[in-house]
């Protein structure tokens, strides 16, 4: 039986209680209809599935797995059931889904109608979204909507100083374990919004927090993700959103990484990230800094995040410590010695031993060991001198990385000792035993001695998780 043609449906009363008015959509088998529900007095949306020619079981499938789960939820983000029967009409046959009316435009509709969404307007539909997604997942066992994106997500009721009331819709993709016994892959989703394991038919959770990135991404862009350069499957966003402040560009490569270990597990962890960088500017906030504060600081200033390692001088019960400490001893003691026999010497030369002599001779001890130190400090091998004058610098910005030295002696020097394109680094590995810090690029890898730095396992650890979140890319830990 050919499925009805779209104005046919209009006029018609299905089971003798809803009257069709329009077409709101459709799609290959399916039309989604508005109609007035004529026992509760109110307006209703339909979704029909009909046999036709380009009727598929699997679509079916998904159809029923829609209604149990509608039936089954009770959010105000999520419209209600009302609803479900067969139709048996002349010129169509199928089955259909009943479904509050909510009325209002989607996210691609306001966008496409030349709305733009503010920082502050993104971080609020991004924290609704999450209570929805913390909703769903939540259920025993989770459910997994698998396409959330623009066009599936209502606003309502706007006013001047709301939004109005947010609402995920279209849940003909969603995953349940349970109403799927079989075990069969149906891979469903929509290009661009679609997390790389979906594909593979393995969504979880975390493949939700996906598209939601990727949505949140389009909106502050206007870029469909789909239509964004990609580096080692990660979306390359950046350049397009410079006027979105860095916490939350941080944020967003956290829920767009393409490893889904690299995620957030949970929408709950999503969210808690989300408050974290609102009130603290970063991430790093999410996991307890083991050192102290004076010790590595984290700067962050026009969208650049620099950490800076300072030295840590005799403050470490290390050998290196204690040997820097003899050296330099030695050093200003010879250098002491020789600056004052050579002052000794042009003095006696000129006026002999005098009491003017010994009395300027005392009197110059100071200037003499400020020459002295600071020939000790030049003179000190390069490995020492680094230990106590030098602080490392690991710059990150929208494009780059730097990793520089600065030596303060006289006056500042910088050494570039690294620098990539950020969109060429691959991955980090952290070698714990010799406390390395691998860096690896498409072209080179770099390898940060933590060891040399003064740092402890547990802080390596924290500054390659951390370089890891604002980066975007996946660390491994041998």
């Amino acid at each position: 039986m050919a499925e009805a043609s779209p104005p046919a449906w209009l006029g018609k009363c299905l089971n003798n209680r809803y009257e069709i008015r329009k077409e709101l959509g459709k799609a290959v088998g399916r039309r989604t209809l508005l109609a007035d529900d004529t026992q509760a007095q109110c307006p209703v949306v339909i979704k029909v599935i009909t046999f036709g020619n380009d009727f598929e079981w699997a679509n079916l499938r998904l159809f029923e797995r829609e209604g149990e789960v509608l039936k089954s939820l009770n959010h105000a983000g999520i419209p209600g059931y009302l609803d479900y029967f067969e139709i048996d009409l002349p010129s169509a046959k199928g089955y259909a889904l009943v479904q509050s009316y909510v009325h209002g435009q989607s996210l691609q509709e306001h966008l496409q109608t030349g709305r733009s969404f503010s920082e502050a307007d993104v971080i609020d539909i991004a924290q609704r979204l999450l209570t929805i997604l913390q909703y769903l997942h939540s259920q025993m066992p989770p459910i997994i909507h698998r396409d959330l994106k623009p066009s599936n997500i209502l606003l309502s009721d706007r006013t001047g100083h709301s939004q109005g009331q947010l609402y995920l819709v279209d849940f003909g993709s969603v995953q349940v374990p349970f109403l799927n016994p079989s075990g069969t892959l149906t891979i469903v989703g929509t290009y661009g919004y679609m997390p790389p394991e979906q594909f593979g038919g393995r969504a979880t959770p975390a493949s939700d927090l996906y598209s939601l990135g990727a949505t949140l991404i389009f909106l502050m862009t206007g870029c469909h993700p789909a239509d964004l350069p990609q580096n080692n499957m990660r979306i390359q966003f950046e350049s397009k959103a410079r006027h979105i402040s860095s916490p939350i560009r941080q944020w967003l490569r956290w829920l767009i990484h393409p490893d889904v270990s690299q995620r957030p597990a949970s929408a709950t962890e999503a969210l808690t990230g989300l408050q974290t960088v609102l009130e603290k500017g970063t991430l790093s906030a999410l996991s307890e800094r083991p050192f102290d504060q004076n010790r590595i600081l984290v700067n962050q200033r026009d969208g650049t995040i620099d950490t800076v390692i300072r030295p840590y001088g005799f403050r470490r019960k290390q050998v290196g410590s204690w040997l820097d400490l003899l050296i330099l001893g030695v050093i200003f003691s010879i250098s002491s010695y020789v600056v004052r026999m050579a002052v000794g010497i042009v003095i006696s030369l000129i006026g002999g031993f005098s009491g003017i002599y010994i009395l300027f001779w005392f009197a110059s001890s100071s200037v003499v060991s400020a020459i002295a130190g600071f020939i000790g400090m030049v003179l000190l091998p390069t490995p020492s001198r680094n230990r106590l004058l030098s602080q490392l610098h690991i710059c990150l910005s929208d494009d780059n990385l730097i990793i520089y030295r600065e030596t303060i002696l006289l006056m500042r020097s910088r050494k570039v000792l690294f620098q990539t394109q950020r969109e060429d680094i691959l991955h980090l590995r952290l070698e714990t035993t010799k406390n390395i810090l691998e860096i690896h690029t498409n072209h080179r890898s770099y390898n940060l001695k933590c060891k040399t730095l003064g740092l402890t396992t547990r802080e390596s650890q924290w500054l390659a998780q951390e370089l890891s979140n604002n980066l975007g890319v996946s660390l491994i830990s041998t």
